[in-house]
């Protein structure tokens, strides 16, 4: 077996927490690390005070919490010790599970059926894999908390099975009470849904109803945001934009020539760009889908390259880039009113997106980008192309995406049929 040590820690920036476990391995030649919580709540001041003094203290109540802890903590370090794989082909998550066990040495293999319970433990399965995108992980942590205010509201606890009409019924009545909206509704109801059949494969019991269980509300009638290529130009036009404003709308301008998100775009830097047969592109593995695309560097983007030297402007946070873009758009006398929702603080103190009409600028976000290029685009170069630069999985995708219907597609397709016939009688 390759050297492994154990140590504990305080990590926690609250006063109160859990000590965690560390385990520091070997695999060929490369350090590596696990971290599992115990179950030994400690304050940080006194776990200050073991660190310092370890078991010098004359307060006779520290001395017995000490030797306490000391036991529990060299316990378990003893059963870890001789739990370790050999040869240190210690897997993912091995140490967690092993803390768990030690805990739990009856409850293995036990899969719980509460509702909130099965959400952690579906949570804990797939950690590693959520984490990687973080707001795919918030948005597990905001519809469970949502799942836990509706308990309490109800004053009852679901398990898997009652996830039924029933309770749909119910759900719906409480996001309406709520004044949520029906995409966040639907969308949050699909997630328990989701959690449910992720059950049912585990062999959990779940009500027959589940297979159909769906919110239909009818589609609400609301604009695409884009940003026209007239839109943009004024936008470019800007003139002495305090720093901060100036590389915010390079950003701006560069997500409506590239269509991607800001979770992928604020990551772009001169590394990503690749040349090939006189041509510049930007390589990048989109977070959300994990798809790689190439974007073709347009000369609305190289103009940006080229002013700051070749890199891309400097990182800002999301919330700030959101803020920044709307004083921007602001400025460039984008106020064409437009019907759309922004988030409000409500009478009752809750905060909720109200449809309403406003200013343009007002509903500018970070992922006006994005639908800028497939909008601006589309008909321009083919959809095959398009959906290969912004990452749609399907044409149909990206046309639901910028809103497109058929009878959309059925005046285009008019217009390049007739092109076509035109330019064979002329060659006849």
């Amino acid at each position: 077996m390759a050297m492994a040590s154990i140590n504990f820690s305080y990590r926690s920036k609250k006063e109160i927490a859990y000590i965690e476990l560390r385990l520091a391995y070997t695999v060929d030649g490369k350090r590596k690390f696990q971290h599992a919580r115990t179950k030994i709540q400690i304050t940080k001041k006194f776990w200050d005070e073991i660190k310092t003094k370890g078991n010098r203290f004359r307060d006779t109540e520290k001395i017995i919490e000490y030797n306490k802890i000391n036991e529990h903590l060299s316990q378990l370090e003893t059963v870890i010790y001789q739990q370790l794989p050999p040869d240190a082909k210690i897997e993912m998550n091995w140490l967690k599970d092993a803390v768990k066990k030690y805990y739990n040495p009856n409850d293995e293999n036990k899969i719980p059926t509460d509702l909130l319970e099965y959400w952690d433990y579906y949570m804990n399965l797939r950690e590693y894999e959520l984490k990687q995108k973080p707001r795919s992980w918030q948005k597990w942590n905001e519809i469970k908390n949502r799942v836990h205010l509706f308990q309490k509201k109800k004053k009852r606890k679901y398990s898997i099975e009652d996830i039924n009409e029933e309770f749909k019924r119910d759900w719906i009545k409480y996001c309406k009470e709520e004044s949520y909206a029906n995409t966040t509704i639907k969308k949050n109801l699909s997630y328990i849904k989701m959690l449910c059949q992720h059950a049912a494969r585990k062999g959990l019991k779940t009500s027959s109803d589940l297979v159909k269980l769906n919110a239909n509300f009818k589609k609400e009638d609301l604009p695409r945001i884009y940003l026209s290529f007239e839109e943009l130009e004024k936008i470019k036009a800007l003139k002495s934009l305090p720093d901060y404003l100036d590389n915010a709308r390079d950003w701006l301008v560069i997500s409506c020539f590239t269509g991607q998100r800001v979770s992928d775009f604020m990551r772009f830097n001169s590394s990503m760009i690749r040349k090939s047969k006189g041509r510049k592109f930007i390589d990048v593995t989109q977070r959300k889908t994990e798809k790689k695309v190439s974007i073709p560097i347009l000369p609305e983007v190289e103009s940006i390259l080229k002013k700051r030297k070749g890199e891309f402007p400097r990182t800002i946070s999301a919330q700030k880039y959101n803020t920044y873009i709307k004083e921007i758009g602001k400025l460039a006398n984008i106020n064409k009113p437009t019907k759309g929702k922004i988030l409000k603080k409500l009478e009752d103190g809750k905060n909720r997106k109200v449809l309403d009409i406003y200013p343009k600028h007002k509903l500018i976000t970070s992922h006006i980008g994005r639908r800028s290029l497939a909008t601006n685009y589309y008909g321009v170069i083919p959809s095959s192309y398009l959906k290969n630069i912004t990452g749609h999985g399907t044409e149909a995708m990206l046309l639901a995406y910028i809103g497109k219907t058929s009878k959309d597609t059925a005046f285009e397709a008019y217009d390049l049929m007739l092109a076509h016939n035109k330019r064979n009688v002329k060659l006849q």
